[in-house]
């Protein structure tokens, strides 16, 4: 198989659309609409996931990064 994407360029174009959307020098207006734009990338991903086939590391991979955001969001305390 080809690769013929950049998993790191696709989160750099993501990274863009979330610096606008919480941007605060812009309206609601504004960033709202930025805000869509990424629950559509959220949707379209969750779309194409389900379309797959379960690996054997996956719940393990799955796993690691809930626990890498519960640490983060204890941290944050």
């Amino acid at each position: 198989m080809i690769i013929d994407w950049n998993t790191q360029n696709i989160k750099q174009e993501i990274s863009k659309v979330t610096f606008a959307a919480t941007d605060p020098r812009m309206d609601g207006f504004t960033t709202w609409r930025c805000k869509k734009d990424l629950y559509e990338i959220l949707w379209y991903v969750e779309d194409c996931l389900e379309r797959c086939s379960t690996y054997h590391d996956e719940k393990e991979f799955i796993k690691s990064r809930e626990q890498q955001k519960l640490i983060r969001t204890l941290g944050k305390k």
